[in-house]
């Protein structure tokens, strides 16, 4: 009986040792290097950062879901590690830093017979987004022909299409869809707010969003000389 209490601790450790070897744990991308792709086909999926992954497994014949799916984590080696098996077909990972996530999954049935590794399936996770605005002057006099050039410098600042679109005062302004908008025409004194709104041309979905305040002063008063 002595035995068998000095040998538990000893199995549950091989337990859990081998646990780890089977499911490995691989965090964040499984290639971190790669030019992001060209276009939103290029991938199965383009997700924003920090954004849920989920990948749905295929159904048996009549619908139905397999007995068991085994998930493959491509790791940084391009080595396919088992990650889980698991009797649900939904695979869901929290994403981190941005770049390929790849993904294989085998199926298996009621009989213990296994479907050959799935085709690798690629998931994209752009970098976060921000944006800043920029200006020469945040303040004008309040007559037409008075003019602050904004400039939108986000980042990443390179590497991925961007998409514009300025506002004032939370309104869109038609036709600003450029990285720069020159403020001019203000004719009435007030405190204006500029935006921009910049999303990646690859997904729309994951917008970053600035303001510049403009200070219009209103002009002086026509003079009237007076004589002493």
């Amino acid at each position: 009986m002595k035995k068998l209490n000095l040998l538990t601790p000893i199995l549950i450790a091989l337990l859990v040792f081998t646990a780890n070897i089977v499911f490995a744990q691989i965090a964040g991308p499984s290639d971190a290097i790669s030019a992001p792709p060209a276009t939103s086909a290029d991938a199965g999926k383009i997700e924003c950062y920090g954004s849920p992954i989920s990948l749905s497994g295929p159904q048996d014949v009549g619908g139905v879901d397999f007995t068991k799916y085994h998930w493959y984590k491509i790791d940084a080696t391009g080595t396919a590690q088992l990650v889980t098996a698991m009797t649900g077909r939904t695979y869901t990972e929290t994403s981190g830093a941005p770049g390929y996530y790849n993904y294989q999954v085998v199926t298996e049935n009621a009989n213990g017979c296994t479907s050959p590794i799935s085709d690798v399936f690629k998931i994209y996770v752009l970098p976060q987004l921000t944006v800043a605005i920029t200006t020469p002057t945040s303040s004008m006099c309040a007559i037409a022909s008075s003019a602050s050039l904004l400039t939108a410098s986000p980042t990443p600042a390179s590497g991925y299409a961007l998409n514009y679109q300025w506002t004032r005062n939370g309104v869109t302004i038609p036709g600003a869809t450029s990285a720069t908008y020159n403020v001019t025409g203000e004719t009435s004194a007030a405190t204006v707010t500029f935006g921009v709104n910049v999303t990646y041309a690859l997904n729309t979905s994951c917008p970053a969003t600035g303001t510049q305040n403009i200070i219009l002063t209103p002009l002086p008063t026509k003079p009237m000389i007076t004589a002493n």
